[in-house]
């Protein structure tokens, strides 16, 4: 049966806005960008790396990113070695919108009234191939 879209859903569905929302949306694939842009990391790694993530869970969140072209996955060989994952050159162009939205949540964060305390590492400018200012 052929799903109908209303017209606001098409609307949303075509913003650049909700789009990049979209792409990045997840609870862990901030914090895994972050970490492939550091250096490729194994699918275990990544699960010791982010305690209370499941592996069902983040091999979806993964697998999402390397569907958006964001990272890509190497087998090693033999393979029982396991993978490798990476962040493609597409990745990268991400790094000075995760850096504008850290900046943006650091100032929310010292609001009056905010809750302070955020366990998440900031991103380096140089992993994440940002131009200088």
């Amino acid at each position: 049966m052929k799903r109908v879209m209303h017209a606001s859903q098409r609307e949303r569905a075509a913003c650049p806005l909700y789009t990049a929302i979209g792409v990045i949306d997840g609870r862990w694939k901030p914090m895994l960008f972050q970490r492939l842009s550091e250096r490729p990391h194994g699918f275990g790694e990544l699960k010791r790396a982010l305690p209370g993530v499941s592996a069902r869970v983040l091999r979806a969140q993964l697998r999402e990113m390397a569907g958006d072209d964001l990272v890509e996955r190497h087998p090693l060989t033999p393979r029982s070695a396991g993978v490798r994952y990476t962040v493609t050159p597409y990745g990268k162009t991400l790094g000075p919108v995760f850096e504008a939205l850290w900046r943006w949540g650091s100032g929310h964060l010292a609001r009056a009234g905010a809750e302070l305390g955020t366990q998440v590492i900031p991103p380096r400018r140089a992993t994440l191939d940002v131009a200088a200012e």
